[in-house]
């Protein structure tokens, strides 16, 4: 169960502590570790719409486009 006010720990304890975990159990944790960030990450942009913070649909496709076009063009090269 977590603490309310952990102590702090340094990232050389952590890596200690993940050193000792199996190679199932990294992977998982990584795993994990990804979701955590990526949750964070569309909570900030869901802040952010609320915020009226968005880009136009529009924008967004036409950024799109424009990057899949480089993209093919840089390809063929």
């Amino acid at each position: 169960m977590a603490q309310s006010n952990p102590e702090r720990v340094s990232v050389g304890e952590v890596l200690k502590l993940v050193d000792q975990l199996s190679q199932d159990e990294q992977e998982q944790l990584a795993e994990e570790m990804k979701l955590q960030w990526l949750r964070r990450e569309l909570q900030k942009g869901e802040d952010e719409l609320a915020r009226g913070e968005g880009i136009p649909s529009e924008q967004v496709i036409a950024e799109l486009k424009e990057r899949n076009k480089a993209f093919q063009e840089k390809k063929t090269l």
